[in-house]
């Protein structure tokens, strides 16, 4: 149970810092500064940006896209050597 939760907790930190580390790509890519140099209504620009850009992506994957790519090969298209 408290690998579960530090599991839970470990992702929540990671996908915390992944928003952020969005939210200050974005005000970079759209005003050439950085997010906390942005005044509010900037700000609420990026903020909605990257939500509908995330909420997109979340969208878009299902469990039937997910079980999609399950069934391709993976890896560098290294083959086993056939048995002699």
């Amino acid at each position: 149970m408290a690998d579960e939760k530090f599991n839970e907790n470990l992702n929540r930190v990671i996908a915390a810092e992944l928003h952020f580390l969005n939210r200050m790509t974005a005000s970079r890519e759209m005003f050439g500064k950085s997010y906390f140099s942005l005044g509010a209504s900037e700000k609420a620009v990026v903020d909605q940006t990257v939500l509908n850009a995330i909420a997109g992506i979340y969208q878009g994957l299902t469990p039937a896209s997910l079980e999609a790519h399950v069934e391709q090969p993976m890896g560098f298209g290294v083959h086993p050597r056939p048995t002699p």
